[in-house]
């Protein structure tokens, strides 16, 4: 029972990261995990989905951010306006320009 669960979090993970191909990012950060102060990486950027499932955050015409989507939990923020994305011990806050993941531009 416990197999079939584990299962359906990576496969509602994939979804929930996929979603996020084409948006719009209005602020990358880096959070820490020790004291939760965020550091700002980059401004006006998107994410973005490569042909070897790699999900990418580029800022001002910078990468930011480049890992497998098998390596990434993620997790929408609670007023939906961005998305927690931790890959190991890393722990980054992407906030969407529009403030929503429901609505697709």
């Amino acid at each position: 029972m416990g197999l079939f669960k584990k299962k359906r979090e990576k496969d509602e993970n994939l979804a929930l990261l996929r979603k996020l191909d084409q948006r719009g990012v209005s602020i990358l950060a880096e959070r820490d995990p020790a004291t939760y102060q965020e550091r700002i990486l980059g401004r006006d950027g998107a994410f973005s989905i490569t042909e070897e499932d790699e999900l990418v955050i580029s800022c001002e015409n910078k990468i930011l951010f480049r890992y497998s989507l098998k390596e990434i939990r993620g997790g929408e923020l609670m007023n939906l306006s961005g998305i927690c994305l931790n890959v190991g011990e890393r722990r980054f806050v992407a906030y969407y320009t529009d403030g929503t993941l429901g609505k697709k531009k």
